[in-house]
């Protein structure tokens, strides 16, 4: 049985449904929904029974960006936000425009991954699980994945040319595991973290040992 309720202080439409389907649910409160396309989170019981709740993209659109409002503006009172989604709505996007970039982004971007988590953290709260967001300005994280890929991509001609190991430094967390999961799929180079805490580790990019004549 599905019911349907309001979360007062978001002004969130909320569909809800219990069942054992996912995409039974799913199609079920689709129906309900009247055709809108819809943000889901499921919620799994120890027994097994799923949770399908549903939410109106253009609902969780609107409280993003109430939400986000207020801490860009911190920065820059002139700032434009467009917020984004992908086609599956199983992520949002903060697009923003300012003539103050270098303040959002910070050092290596640690500035900007402090305004994500902050608005990432406010958005989740109103709902039963984690919303899958990020924050970008004037596409600096576009660019630096494109700077990334090109450095990787530099590092791995050197090794190939003399099969010696290579560091990647100055990288944040969160470049690292791209970076990791970029090299996931490579014939015979790997990568690895060394280090003592998160936030000084270092990445390198090695020939993988067991194909090493």
């Amino acid at each position: 049985m599905s019911e349907q309720h309001v979360i007062p202080d978001d002004a969130l439409t909320a569909l809800t449904a219990t069942g054992n389907d996912p995409e039974a649910l799913r199609d079920k409160l689709r129906n309900e929904s009247g055709g809108a396309e819809l943000y889901f989170q499921e919620e799994e019981a120890e027994d097994g029974t799923i949770t399908m709740h549903a939410w109106p993209r253009t609902q969780v659109m609107d409280l993003i960006y109430r939400l986000a409002f207020p801490v860009v503006r911190i920065f820059d009172n002139r700032a434009q936000l467009k917020i984004k989604s992908n086609r599956a709505v199983t992520d949002f996007f903060v697009m923003i425009n300012s003539r103050r970039s270098g303040q959002f982004i910070g050092q290596h971007g640690r500035t900007l991954d402090a305004v994500e988590t902050l608005i990432g953290h406010s958005v989740s709260r109103r709902f039963p699980r984690w919303v899958n967001l990020s924050v970008d300005i004037d596409n600096y994280r576009r660019k630096r994945q494109s700077f990334l890929e090109n450095m990787v991509q530099k590092i791995i001609r050197e090794i190939e040319y003399d099969h010696k190991e290579r560091p990647v430094p100055g990288l944040l967390p969160k470049e690292r595991r791209f970076v990791h999961h970029y090299m996931t799929d490579h014939p015979y180079l790997t990568t690895e973290s060394r280090g003592d805490t998160r936030d000084t580790r270092t990445l390198f990019i090695l020939p993988r040992e067991d194909i090493q004549e």
